[in-house]
């Protein structure tokens, strides 16, 4: 009988853990269409010295979306990057799977310039969304994302993109989101 409860314990605890954390920013019934839509607060999941990522997902009904925040900071002067339509995020699964989203919006990046000594150019690109089907959920949710891989474009109209591995503590991020939305 004990182990039965320890198993129970066991499983039942990180389930638990999963709930207790999770965060909105909009969590509505639309009144005139009567769909529910959530969407998680942004969680940080990239971070170096000169680059920040934070994710968020979105749920509509039975419709799933990721909400990425970048930026980009250099002593460099550089124009500002963009999305557009069609730009790809890779998400590399610890399996070995890969998961491709593409993006329906066009966004250009917000340019900000911290004055200093170097003074700091900055570009950061907001609520980027990318549609995620049922079954890409029902992935995610079975291994973790170790490395992502965004395409942008320059303002010379080239394409670029920005790899970033997804540090060990920052792993789980993207799956306890999801779970939000469950």
């Amino acid at each position: 009988m004990k182990q039965i409860r320890l198993m129970l314990l066991i499983i039942l605890v990180p389930a638990f853990g999963f709930c207790q954390n999770c965060k909105y920013e909009v969590n509505e019934v639309d009144k005139f269409t009567g769909k529910v839509t959530k969407i998680t607060k942004p969680k940080k999941v990239i971070a170096t010295f000169f680059t920040a990522g934070s994710f968020s997902i979105k749920r509509t009904d039975s419709d799933y979306f990721f909400i990425l925040n970048y930026g980009l900071s250099s002593y460099k002067r550089f124009d500002p990057y963009k999305i557009n339509a069609g730009a790809q995020l890779i998400l590399l699964l610890e399996n070995g799977e890969k998961i491709t989203l593409s993006t329906n919006d066009d966004i250009k990046g917000i340019k900000k310039t911290t004055i200093g000594i170097p003074p700091v150019y900055s570009c950061y690109l907001k609520n980027v969304s990318y549609p995620v089907t049922k079954k890409e959920i029902d992935i995610l949710l079975k291994s973790k994302v170790m490395s992502i891989r965004f395409y942008r474009t320059e303002s010379n109209g080239k394409e670029d993109y920005v790899d970033s591995v997804i540090k060990t503590n920052k792993q789980e991020v993207i799956q306890q989101l999801i779970m939000c939305l469950l």
